[in-house]
């Protein structure tokens, strides 16, 4: 009892956190913010997109391109409760965010401690990319629920029903973010890896996850610009394709510079907060020392997630990596755990600091400084979508 009023008490001041001038920040609404607000709040009432198409698996929005369905549909949902507002639209990824620290706290209940879900409560939600995509209703930061729900059915291992739900989870995930279409393969396969010891194990695994690649492969036929996107089928160079998934890994990016679209960064932080860098290093030292499989399994995940972006042309897009974040909370929690507990509460305290400067950049400059770049007003998006 006393544990879940912690949890629902820390669920609630992040909830706070995120959603502080959440329609202040970023100042307007860009075009595909507009695309899943149209549709949502067209199907919160009549089921249907502004295509007319009922139901529709992936949805059209003509001030952008294909949107996948979790987040439209999870919008719709909150529209048609709460009604339909440009808060309620942008809250809806404070909630990916919210539902991801509750199963974060059953995640660390099942393998390590309460204490180990409070270091990473932190650490999560003082990452930049984290606050910045909170505050956009993309469907970027949809990914988090489902890499968390795969990792923890993952390391419950009590029932069959357990590994389906594993690969049923990631499945899904592929419906939730365009990028999951590169990422999931690379992850199933890790998981095989990880489950190879079990032959049973693997195939209730694959019964789970196979029916959304099946899925995928059907829906080619009718949405085939909705599943590839605009991936290219041109084979890159080797080297092309080592640069391409190095730079992900670029300290400078991850750490300083963020994501090279204004939309994505505020140009003064990394995809995560450089404070963190020593509890991040410490983490991969602590479990390569102690070689846990369940920590190797996070480890390789966070390494070789990002595979399959070689073949992606455009680099440096912190946007399209939201699935690495729970990974590195939690090697960053395990190395925070390992440290002198002296040397611990230091790097905390400068990562604390380290992060109001960053989010009081962020609510207060950084929306005057793009102001140019969301020329849609607020005003717009309530005349010409919320009462069409």
């Amino acid at each position: 009892m006393k544990n879940i009023f912690i949890v629902t008490l820390f669920c609630f001041l992040a909830f706070l956190l995120f959603s502080f001038r959440i329609t202040e920040v970023p100042p307007g609404i860009n075009g595909d913010e507009v695309g899943i607000a149209h549709n949502a709040a067209l199907m919160s009432k009549s089921l249907t997109d502004e295509n007319n198409n009922f139901l529709p698996l992936f949805i059209f929005a003509k001030t952008s391109d294909w949107k996948q369905p979790v987040t439209v549909y999870t919008t719709a949902a909150i529209f048609k409760v709460f009604g339909v507002s440009f808060a309620a639209l942008r809250m809806t990824s404070v909630l990916f965010v919210v539902a991801s620290i509750i199963i974060f706290y059953f995640l660390s209940k099942e393998v390590f401690n309460l204490k180990f879900f409070l270091v990473g409560f932190i650490i999560l939600i003082t990452t930049p990319i984290i606050m910045i995509q909170s505050h956009l209703a993309l469907e970027n930061i949809a990914v988090l629920p489902f890499i968390f729900l795969w990792l923890l059915m993952l390391v419950k291992q009590k029932k069959p029903i357990h590994f389906i739900l594993a690969g049923a989870f990631l499945g899904a995930g592929i419906f939730s973010y365009l990028g999951m279409r590169i990422i999931v393969p690379v992850l199933s396969l890790i998981t095989l890896i990880y489950l190879r010891k079990s032959f049973k194990q693997c195939v209730l695994f694959l019964v789970g996850v196979l029916p959304f690649f099946i899925l995928l492969y059907v829906a080619n036929f009718y949405y085939p610009s909705a599943v590839v996107g605009s991936f290219s089928s041109t084979a890159p160079s080797f080297y092309e394709f080592a640069l391409r998934y190095l730079s992900v890994f670029d300290l400078s990016f991850m750490f300083l510079k963020g994501d090279i679209s204004s939309y994505h960064s505020t140009g003064k932080s990394g995809m995560f907060l450089i404070f963190t860098l020593p509890l991040f290093l410490a983490g991969v030292w602590d479990i390569l020392k102690r070689k846990k499989p369940f920590e190797v399994l996070i480890l390789c995940s966070f390494f070789l997630l990002p595979l399959l972006f070689g073949f992606v042309p455009d680099i440096y897009r912190a946007s399209r990596l939201l699935a690495l974040v729970p990974f590195y909370v939690i090697i960053s929690t395990i190395g925070y755990l390992s440290m002198n507990k002296i040397i611990g509460l230091i790097i905390m305290t400068t990562v604390l600091i380290g992060y109001w400067f960053f989010v009081n950049d962020y609510w207060f400059e950084y929306a005057k400084r793009v102001e140019n770049i969301f020329p849609t007003t607020i005003n717009y998006y309530d005349q010409e979508f919320v009462k069409k």
